[in-house]
């Protein structure tokens, strides 16, 4: 009979260290973060850890990014469309826990030099790249123009929501919910109309 070499791999380790450092980040922010706490709280040694991930920066960009994949294969084949459920879907992630620790990252970055440099040696992260792709593919069908801003497209739909979440009180949530639908399409429509009209025509 042939035996195994060697401790089984721990399919859950994983899933345990983003578990406790997603918390520890939560709690205590950059300046609080640190191995020693994630080791303790996910009950795994801080050796596998660095064997893992070589310091705290690389772990934490790791989780972050692994908790993003949610903008993925939206195609319906329409522009309008596809950036309504977009926007949808940016508006369900800015609610959850996942997406203030993203909001929380990015701020972190701009004071901490360590993983300012970290964050940028990265590729843009999934949720960046799935909806540069929407607009890429609706300049290739025809439905916006040569020469359109991919980033810019993106940004001022993901903006407009992440501000109203952001800044709308605690006691009109409820209301602004009710109202989620109609916002959202004026949001995509105000945007689509600017591009149309802004864009330069390329032979000109």
């Amino acid at each position: 009979m042939t035996r195994s070499v060697g401790r089984p791999r721990d399919e859950t380790l994983e899933q345990r260290v983003f578990d406790a450092a997603c918390s520890l980040y939560a709690k205590r922010g950059w300046s609080g973060f640190n191995f020693d706490e994630v080791a303790r709280r996910s009950r795994v040694g801080k050796g596998s850890l660095y064997l893992r991930w070589h310091d705290k920066a690389h772990m934490l960009i790791e989780l972050v990014r692994s908790r993003a994949c949610f903008i993925s294969g939206i195609d319906t084949g329409n522009v309008r469309s596809d950036l309504i459920e977009f926007a949808h879907r940016w508006h369900a992630h800015m609610e959850t826990d996942d997406g203030v620790l993203i909001y929380r990252l990015m701020v972190d970055a701009r004071f901490y030099p360590d993983l300012r440099n970290a964050l940028y040696q990265e590729p843009y992260p999934e949720y960046v790249r799935s909806t540069r792709l929407i607009i890429r593919r609706s300049i290739e069908r025809g439905e916006l123009p040569q020469g359109t801003s991919v980033a810019l497209v993106a940004d001022l739909v993901a903006g407009a929501v992440s501000n109203h979440v952001r800044n709308t009180p605690e006691h009109l949530r409820e209301q602004f919910a009710s109202k989620l639908d109609g916002y959202i399409e004026s949001i995509v429509d105000t945007v689509l109309r600017g591009v149309q009209a802004t864009t330069p025509s390329c032979n000109a």
